[in-house]
């Protein structure tokens, strides 16, 4: 998960080989875009990104990769990295998926089909239909680096997978300790 840095901040060019790697973006192809003064989450088109000047972190992923343009902040160069499962693949790499509950005030969303309002009022776009409003997610694959001096695991990256119903769980149960009765 290489970082490398846009050349002369030549945004057009990274944004030409993302759309040739996603040349047939469907509804499974998704973007989650973060500016300075906004946040934006949709279907991938190759038209999507306008403007570049509050951008500071754009994904651009579906279930077998993402291409992740990102800044520290506006001014800065832009850096990019490529992130696909065939990388993957080899010995000694190690990752996990985490399931996040999307923050949803169902009672709202419901009226609004498309828009998802927030429990504290702000609102965004749910790209993907999702079943159960009060189980919808995005998973997020974890890959783990290693510490050559102490030898202790990190999260050295992370990408955006995909958005989905997750499981229901009953954590009352099956609980390790002293005292199972809640």
């Amino acid at each position: 998960m290489e970082h490398i840095n846009v050349k002369n901040n030549d945004i057009e060019k990274v944004l030409n080989e993302i759309n040739e790697d996603f040349p047939d973006a469907t509804g499974s192809t998704f973007f989650v875009a973060q500016y300075t003064d906004k946040f934006d989450v949709g279907i991938w088109n190759k038209d999507i990104i306008k403007n570049v000047n509050k951008l500071l972190e754009l994904r651009v992923f579906d279930k077998n990769k993402e291409w992740k343009l990102f800044r520290s902040d506006i001014g800065k160069d832009f850096n990019y990295r490529f992130q696909g499962e065939e990388d993957n693949k080899g010995e000694g790499v190690d990752y996990f998926d985490e399931v996040q509950l999307l923050d949803i005030d169902t009672s709202r969303s419901k009226k609004a089909p498309g828009v998802m309002y927030t429990t504290v009022g702000g609102s965004y776009n749910l790209p993907k239909d999702v079943a159960d409003l009060d189980r919808a997610a995005i998973r997020i694959r974890h890959y783990f680096g290693v510490d050559s001096e102490s030898g202790q695991a990190f999260i050295r990256d992370y990408r955006l997978v995909d958005f989905e119903s997750a499981d229901k769980r009953d954590y009352s149960k099956n609980l390790k300790g002293g005292n199972n009765e809640l």
